[in-house]
């Protein structure tokens, strides 16, 4: 069985097929259009041509920062309706610090709705919905049909944020978008907040630009499953795109970094990508893209996301690298490098010829794969399948054990629940976190757990 791993950037849309030993079989490229569908179609069109004998693709697996590229122009946006669920009402507004671009943009209009829950997950407050569709009436002419809900204490008990949600729906419409935001985020509730408003902004946005996407496969013959890769390069299936674009945003870097793994066989190094006028630099760490583990932005603002830790440069496009370039790469790198043992760099993207050549690291290897300009249409084709936990937890001393047992069980779970052969998955991470401004038995509990695609899942 083969896989289409397609990845879309500002300027170009590349396709690879592999099969399952990573032997690149194909490659096609078509010029990225505003219409998202434009220059996939013309890519989809070329591998499925009938000389070269493709037919047997069982996965297409998309990676793009089109949506993370809207987010930072401020383009294409929904207005989005900001519900917060809690005790006492917050004097920080929704996407506070953002820039007047992204205020305009999204135009949030905000809500307090009286309920959440304690820190140990006991309802404290049941929500009114008379409240809600009081002031959902208020605003019917505003036209808005896109909902962020964010409620206190929500990723230790969610049930406030589902039946808010199931009132939105039975007032507002089913044509209505929805985010919960203990769905994407972890336990800051401004961050979750703002996650779950851009996902919210851009949830109608990503419908739009994949309408006709499966109906473009079957009229080339490919019957394919539809995943998208996520911030943390794992799968996505299509339908968990559709309602959590955020999570596509950071899928990009991520990808050129997996796929820099398999060209370079190595799975820890430092990696420098440079994409037209960008160059990302990160690290590899055990095969997969270093976290980023607090202090995560989007568009200048604060979120709860699972992304890579990266340092984004602007740089010229000359030809020529210039001293300038090559002192901020050198500068960026080093803060990814171990104090003692330098790992080795990698330069991949399209636009690394012209800085490679020039660059000058003498304490480690510099390397430069074939099929560097290609590198996240590879990562895309070889990405796993990951399941994740990050809560609050309220336990005793003496069951400290049993409940990260019971996280870590529910990480692979949530794998296997996403198509991972079961016999495959691993606890890849396991962070244990006390909570300073809580009482002792409040612990926080992260938990990665990653796996292979199950093929008999797709049958």
């Amino acid at each position: 069985m083969l896989r289409l791993g397609i990845d879309i950037n500002s300027k170009t849309t590349t396709g690879i097929v592999m099969n399952r030993d990573g032997a690149i079989l194909h490659v096609a490229k078509s010029p990225t259009q505003k219409d998202l569908l434009a220059g996939l179609s013309e890519v989809i069109k070329e591998i499925t041509a009938p000389d070269k004998n493709c037919t047997s693709i069982g996965e297409v697996i998309i990676g793009t920062d089109y949506f993370a590229n809207l987010v930072e122009k401020g383009e294409r946006l929904s207005k989005v309706c900001s519900i917060r669920i809690g005790q006492a009402k917050n004097t920080i507004p929704p996407l506070y610090g953002a820039s007047d671009l992204i205020q305009k943009a999204i135009e949030v209009i905000p809500f307090q709705l009286y309920g959440g829950h304690e820190m140990d997950g006991r309802s404290s407050l049941q929500p009114a919905r008379h409240d809600l569709e009081t002031f959902l009436e208020t605003i019917r002419e505003e036209g808005i049909n896109s909902f962020a809900i964010t409620g206190a204490f929500s990723l230790v008990n969610p049930a406030h944020e589902n039946i808010v949600e199931q009132w939105i729906r039975e007032i507002v419409g089913d044509d209505c978008t929805v985010t919960k935001s203990h769905m994407l985020g972890s336990i800051g509730f401004l961050e979750r907040e703002n996650s779950s408003i851009f996902n919210a902004a851009l949830s109608k946005t990503i419908l739009r630009s994949v309408e006709g996407l499966q109906d473009l496969m079957h009229q080339n013959g490919l019957h394919a499953k539809i995943y998208f890769t996520q911030n943390d390069g794992s799968l996505l299936g299509y339908e968990s795109a559709l309602q959590y674009p955020i999570r596509t945003c950071g899928s990009r870097i991520s990808n050129s970094f997996r796929g820099a793994s398999l060209l370079t066989g190595l799975n820890d190094c430092v990696i420098v990508d440079i994409c037209q006028s960008k160059a990302s630099i990160g690290a590899l760490e055990r095969g997969f893209p270093k976290e980023k583990r607090r202090n995560m932005k989007m568009a200048g603002v604060p979120v709860s996301l699972q992304m890579s830790d990266v340092t984004n440069l602007t740089i010229s496009e000359d030809r020529t690298a210039d001293d300038d370039n090559l002192d901020a790469i050198y500068h960026a790198i080093q803060r990814f490098q171990p104090r003692f043992e330098p790992l080795p760099i990698v330069f991949v993207g399209d636009g690394s010829d012209r800085i490679f050549p020039s660059f000058k690291y003498p304490w480690s290897d510099v390397l430069h794969p074939a099929e560097f300009e290609n590198v996240s249409a590879i990562g895309a084709c070889i990405a796993q399948v990951s399941g994740a936990v990050d809560r609050l937890y309220w336990v005793d001393e003496e069951d400290r054990d049993k409940t990260i047992q019971i996280a870590k069980e529910e990480a692979i779970q949530a794998a296997i629940a996403e198509g991972a052969s079961p016999k495959t998955v691993f606890v890849q991470r396991v962070e244990i976190n006390p909570i300073a401004y809580m009482p002792t038995k409040a612990i926080r509990i992260k938990v990665k757990a990653i796996g292979t695609l199950d093929f008999q899942h797709l049958r």
